[in-house]
Order: C-alpha cells, then sequence, then structure tokens
C-alpha cells in the first residue's frame, strides 16, 4: 500500500509541474489582427543616453537632447509587443471596422470630436499594403491598439524591448556600430546625401533589415516608421524615475513621445534608442506608425 501511495504522489508532482509549466507564456504568439508578437521577459536596464554619446552634435544642448539623462536604472515586467510594425493591410481592416460601426468604443476619452482615423500626407509610395502605415496621429495609434486587443508600448518598455535585457548598452537595436557598418544596411533610414543608399526611399516591408533585429527579436526598431509610445512628453521625468518599476511617463502633457526615427530620418542621432522625438497628438505626419503591446494577464 504504501509503494502504491509513494507512486500516485509521484504521478501527482509530475503532473502538477507538467501543469504549470503549461501555463508559462508562450515566446511568440498571434494577436487578434494577426500580428506575430513576441514575449519580453521582464528585467533591468539602463534607460537613457550614456555620457559623450552626444559629444560630436553641434545641438546637443536642445532640451530633447539633455532630457536623456541621466542614465537611469528601470525595471520592466514582461509583457509582449509586436515583432513588426503594423502594416497598411492591418490597418484598412481596422477602418473597415470602425467605418461600419456607429460607436466609439476603441477611441480614447480626450480623442477630438472632430477626428478621424484616416491617413494624412500619404502618397502612393507610402500605402503600400505591405509596408508599415504612416500618416496616422497618436489618437490613431491608440484606437488601432485597441482594436486589436493589445495597447501601446510605454516609452520604457519600447526602450527595453530595443535595447535587451542582458545589461549590455547599446547605442541602436542591433549595438554600437553604425547602421551600415562593413557595408550591412541594418535600419532603414536617410542616409546623408543619398535616400536610396539603405535600397528604400520610402517606407520597406516589415523585417526588411534582419542585421538590425533587438536582442529580443524584435524587427525595425530603428528606422522605417517613427513609432507613437503611450506617454506623455516631460523633460525631466527621468530625473524622478531612477529605480522606477514599469514607469508610465508623466500623468499629463501637451506632446507625446515618439520613438525609433524612420525612412526620413538623416541624423544618426535621431535613429538611436534613447532619442526623445515627440509630437502633439492630435497632429499627423507621414513619418509616424504604430507597434502595439500586451500586458500578460
Amino acid at each position: 500500500m504504501k509503494n502504491v501511495f509513494s507512486i500516485f504522489y509521484a504521478i501527482l508532482v509530475i503532473s502538477l509541474g507538467l501543469l504549470a509549466c503549461g501555463t508559462d507564456p508562450p515566446p511568440v504568439k498571434t494577436s487578434e489582427d494577426g500580428s506575430e508578437m513576441r514575449l519580453i521577459s521582464g528585467g533591468s536596464f539602463r534607460m537613457g543616453s550614456r555620457e559623450g554619446e552626444l559629444d560630436d552634435l553641434y545641438f546637443k544642448s536642445w532640451k530633447n537632447y539633455l532630457a536623456e539623462k541621466p542614465l537611469h536604472s528601470v525595471t520592466i515586467s514582461s509583457f509582449y509587443l509586436d515583432t513588426y510594425e503594423i502594416t497598411n493591410t492591418q490597418y484598412d481592416r481596422f477602418l473597415e471596422s470602425i467605418n461600419s460601426s456607429t460607436d466609439h468604443d476603441f477611441d480614447h476619452e480626450y480623442q477630438p470630436p472632430d477626428q478621424n482615423h484616416s491617413r494624412q500626407y500619404v502618397n502612393e509610395n507610402l500605402t503600400v499594403p505591405a509596408h508599415p502605415v504612416v500618416g496616422i496621429n497618436w489618437f490613431d495609434a491608440y484606437s488601432y491598439c485597441k482594436w486589436a486587443g493589445k495597447r501601446l508600448p510605454t516609452e520604457a518598455e519600447w526602450e527595453y524591448a530595443a535595447r535587451g535585457g542582458d545589461g549590455v548598452y547599446r547605442t541602436y537595436s542591433w549595438g554600437n556600430v553604425s547602421p551600415n557598418h562593413e557595408g550591412i544596411w541594418r535600419a532603414n533610414y536617410k542616409p546623408e546625401g543619398n535616400a536610396y543608399a539603405d535600397g528604400w526611399r520610402y517606407t520597406s516591408p516589415p523585417g526588411s533589415f534582419p542585421d538590425g533585429v533587438s536582442p529580443f527579436g524584435i524587427q525595425d526598431m530603428i528606422g522605417n516608421a517613427e513609432e507613437w509610445v503611450h506617454d506623455w512628453l516631460d523633460f525631466d521625468y527621468y530625473s524622478r524615475s531612477e529605480g522606477a518599476t514599469d514607469p508610465q511617463g508623466p500623468t499629463a502633457g501637451r506632446m507625446r513621445v515618439i520613438k525609433g526615427g524612420s525612412y526620413g530620418t538623416p541624423d544618426l542621432h535621431n535613429i538611436r534608442i534613447a532619442t526623445r522625438l515627440y509630437g502633439s497628438p492630435g497632429i499627423k505626419s507621414e513619418l509616424q506608425g504604430i507597434r502595439c503591446a500586451q500586458s500578460i494577464e
């Protein structure tokens, strides 16, 4: 009888162990809008820019560059992030869905009543179905992610996903070398003097620069389309967020943070991970796009 009990107990322990393993979030999954999402395992990292990173920049005293300091420690909980930027095809499905409905369930509560989610300032080069959507504002990005069962990443989540959780400081998602080091192009931006040098004048299909992948396997975090994030901009926020866990940014503001640079960014300083671009949440341009995140429940 004792042996039977021992066998039963062993089977129970093994079964519970297998059940526990089965509840671990998968490393890759597909979200409601068909996007591939990767698990960004939580951890701590140094957010911001290092001393000396902007020494060769004439305009290094501009407030948005000063706002990259101080380099500070932040802890991020695990979450999911889209592997690729949202495409025009996906955004068209969103427009078809909301235009067939009379409700505004996916709109932000402070979205101006005269706003709609159509693109602006785009031409045929920027509406290629398989390319990332641009010509949208922060409210559009917010609504798309909510419609898809996701949300916008915070600035800290975005930077962590781009830089990695292994304690290595990376200027760009691939490391510290230039985007075309040794003739290998790692990002779609606007090289000085030749907008076609990287192979694309405008946007490119997501994943076209695999050598620029982030340590977590996220593509095109540098270049292609600038990416709206959740946070309001506060130039002094980093000085108050040392040691923070999952910082959400200020509770209010005038401008929202934009990360990553785009096909139209000519300056290497503005495609760095630490760069804090920004824009009015209601203004659309031909540069900004979307990448969504999802919390782990």
